[in-house]
Order: C-alpha cells, then structure tokens, then sequence
C-alpha cells in the first residue's frame, strides 16, 4: 500500500460534488458573512462571537457567553439595519446564541 499524504482542505473542497459542494459553498458564505459582521462591531464584541447559520435570510451568531450575548442583542438593530444597507435586502432576522446552547 503507498503510503499518501494527506488531501488539503483546498483540494477537498475542489473535487466536491453534490452534497459535499453544497456544504463546502455554505461554509464558504458563512465565513465570508462572519467576516462582515465582525467589521460592523466593535474589537471586543468581535472577537467574542461568530456567524454560525444563515438559512432562509435568517442569521444566527454564537457568542461565547451570556454577557456576550445580551451585548450583542443591544447592537442587533443597527447590525440588521447595516447588514441590509450592505446588500443583505431580504434579511429577516438575527437569532443570537451563546456558544454553549444547544440551538
């Protein structure tokens, strides 16, 4: 048996089809939406949440604690009314978490 390197992530998600390459293209957008919406918040705020979902216009982000959370649901109006100025028009919502729930 010859003994293989490892694939890179790279190259996995170049050959993925079907199921694969839907969920390769879902991370894909949802980094690039994790990367949005921590330019529209302040540094520390930023560094404690992330983008986790984004099905049907609706977003979800994990914060990594309750404090965390009750923060972010203060900026949650402007983040929504920002991400809409930005080309997110058909935005539904912004579904707030901490990082432990099970949602």
């Amino acid at each position: 048996m010859a003994n293989q390197k490892p694939k890179t992530y790279d190259s996995i998600s170049d050959e993925a089809h079907g199921s694969l390459r839907f969920i390769f293209d879902n991370l894909a957008r949802i980094k690039q939406l994790d990367h949005i919406v921590k330019a529209k918040l302040n540094e520390n705020l930023a560094k404690n949440c992330r983008v986790i979902n984004f099905r049907d216009n609706n977003l979800v982000i994990a914060a990594e604690s309750a404090t965390w959370a009750t923060r972010l649901k203060f900026e949650q109006h402007d983040l929504l009314t920002a991400l809409r100025a930005d080309g997110f028009h058909g935005l539904r919502s912004i579904k707030i978490i901490t990082s432990a729930s099970s949602n």
